[in-house]
């Protein structure tokens, strides 16, 4: 759940998706955890190249939550 005084560092965050574009796609093996993958895009903006993670939380627990990456 995301209470509304989260909202605005939500709204920083994956605001500067826009206008990227999604390069690719891979479910990505966890090296923590070999039998945990991970939804993963990559993606460029500009001259940046970077990855687009997909998680359970910020602790990058499980499914359900979005990381954005450097390459």
């Amino acid at each position: 759940m995301i209470r509304r005084d989260e909202i605005e560092a939500y709204n920083s965050q994956y605001k500067q998706l826009k206008g990227a574009q999604i390069l690719s796609f891979t479910m990505a093996q966890c090296k923590y955890d070999p039998e945990q993958y991970w939804p993963t895009f990559i993606m460029k903006k500009g001259s940046d190249l970077f990855k687009f993670v997909l998680s359970q939380d910020p602790e990058g627990n499980g499914g359900g939550f979005a990381f954005i990456e450097d390459l």
